[in-house]
């Protein structure tokens, strides 16, 4: 699939995405009547993803996208910070542990979660930018990435909240587009973006109280986007610099020995 419909599948799908997650999911989720706001976010991602996973099934774009084989194991080198963030950063002690059923519901949301986002931004973006350079890729992946977590948050929490949480996201975009740069496939993001969000998940207690609108989250969100987009950054300048400093190999084998 050309370059250009993979953009208008992108823009079709951010929109859906914002559009479902700012309001268009609300009369579903009212109707359904979730006993809890874990089933409310089960439906909501679920759908999602099943929208999402259809799509790339009937393009049959799975492959081009980045789900090809191979993991990517030295791309988590440059995710592990974000695990590291997600169990210290967000835990509090005396906060009541999620019980086991909490924790398994939460935990299919984030593979939710990350199958969605990471096959938008890292996956169908990605490719549809393949012709740009490194860095037009990095930052505007990560910078939809961010205004896409801005403005679902915006409703909720307001304009300070949304804020830093957007730029947190940012950071986090940054990292998770070196990964993949340097895995050349989608699956190491994946699995770090689902590790991490059930990392901070589970230190927190809770989405709720990972989201509380007091001094040590801003603070925490905020300290997050500087760390990780300058980690981010500091990852992609040093593949650049090493692919430009690897000595060009002849395309006929035969030269190399002459």
């Amino acid at each position: 699939m050309s370059t250009h419909k993979l953009t208008l599948i992108f823009v079709a799908l951010f929109i859906f995405l914002i559009a479902w997650s700012v309001g268009l999911a609300a009369p579903l989720t009212d109707w359904l009547e979730p006993p809890s706001e874990m089933h409310r976010y089960l439906i909501n991602k679920g759908v999602l993803t099943l929208v999402i996973a259809t799509l790339l099934w009937r393009f049959r774009l799975f492959a081009a996208i980045g789900f090809t084989s191979g993991i990517g194991w030295w791309s988590f080198v440059i995710g592990l910070p974000l695990i590291a963030l997600g169990v210290l950063a967000f835990f509090e002690p005396g906060r009541p542990a999620l019980t086991v059923g909490a924790l398994a519901g939460w935990t299919v949301v984030v593979l939710f979660v990350a199958f969605t986002e990471e096959t938008l931004f890292r996956g169908i973006l990605w490719r549809a930018m393949s012709e740009a350079g490194v860095w037009k890729r990095v930052i505007t992946t990560s910078f939809l990435f961010g205004l896409s977590h801005f403005i679902t948050a915006l409703g909720v929490f307001g304009w300070s909240m949304a804020s830093v949480y957007g730029l947190s996201a940012f950071g986090f975009g940054m990292v998770f587009a070196a990964m993949r740069e340097r895995a050349g496939t989608i699956w190491s993001v994946i699995i770090v973006h689902i590790v991490f969000d059930i990392a901070a998940i589970s230190a927190s207690g809770g989405v709720d109280a990972l989201l509380e609108p007091e001094l040590e989250t801003y603070l925490g969100f905020l300290s997050a986007a500087i760390v990780f987009t300058v980690w981010g950054s500091a990852a992609i300048y040093l593949m650049q610099r090493r692919a430009r400093r690897a000595p060009a190999e002849p395309q006929n084998p035969a030269l190399a020995d002459q």
